[in-house]
């Protein structure tokens, strides 16, 4: 006959280990419960196996007591998505032997106490029997699980209430708030009007001054066309001018 013997580890505490032999035809019920000897853990309600690969990913389930579990997947007939319900591997009957596929078989273990604790198991050795040995049996131990602590009850009661001031304010009815902004609007409108008054003031002296420069302009170009008259040296005023104007005009109707 052969022994397998597995090595469990914590991913939580680097100190930990276990190493249990355990025969091919003893159930994973037989397995859970050298475990839990072996790590002093009380009994609990709901405990796992997992199947896994390399990786640690999980496949088939092993669970300690009945447990219904739904899976979702694609009909090819029915040509969508179903659901079934089916019941979990339960430990008492699952022999180890039937579900050791590799020769360094990785599985999950999972324990829901008072505390949760997960560990990773590997099948670490397979040899013979050897005569007089108990099995299964825990054969190497090393470090202790790390107890949560417990808070112990009277800490765990709710304190006594401290005296607070009350502060109190009141919250303005909608309508209140609403006139309260149509005031504030008011008096923003006010102040806006004003400020156009003073706008409109400023800008009459700029109107008249340009209606003044407009004038000196005028007055400019007056002086100017003087001056150009009084610069023609052959006409002594400006009715001489008109007056020849007149002449030309009547010799040209005669002809």
């Amino acid at each position: 006959m052969i022994i397998y013997r597995f090595r469990l580890t914590s991913e939580d505490q680097e100190d930990f280990l276990r190493e249990i032999d355990i025969q091919p035809v003893h159930t994973f019920l037989d397995f859970h419960e050298i475990i839990q000897s072996s790590m002093d853990l009380e009994p609990c309600e709901k405990a796992f196996f997992y199947t896994t690969d390399k990786k640690y990913i999980k496949h088939q389930e092993i669970s300690y007591k009945p447990h219904k579990k739904r899976l979702r997947k694609y009909d090819d007939e029915l040509d969508e998505i179903v659901t079934e319900e089916f019941e979990l591997n339960l430990m008492k009957d699952s022999r180890l032997k039937n579900f050791i596929e590799d020769p360094h078989q990785k599985m999950i273990y999972e324990n829901y106490g008072k505390e949760f604790y997960a560990f990773h198991v590997e099948l670490f050795k397979i040899m013979k029997l050897e005569d007089g040995i108990i099995l299964p049996r825990c054969y190497k131990r090393i470090g202790e699980l790390q107890k949560k602590p417990i808070i112990p009850v009277d800490l765990m009661e709710e304190p006594e209430p401290i005296d607070m001031p009350v502060i109190s304010f009141e919250i303005p009815h909608e309508k209140d708030a609403v006139l309260s902004a149509l005031e504030e609007n008011e008096a923003e409108l006010a102040e806006i009007e004003s400020h156009l008054d003073d706008l409109l003031v400023e800008k009459e002296p700029e109107q008249t001054r340009s209606v003044e420069a407009t004038s000196e302009e005028v007055a400019d170009f007056v002086v100017e066309e003087d001056q150009m008259i009084e610069s023609v040296g052959d006409i002594e005023d400006l009715e001489n001018i008109e007056q020849s104007q007149q002449d030309f005009d009547r010799e040209s109707d005669d002809d």
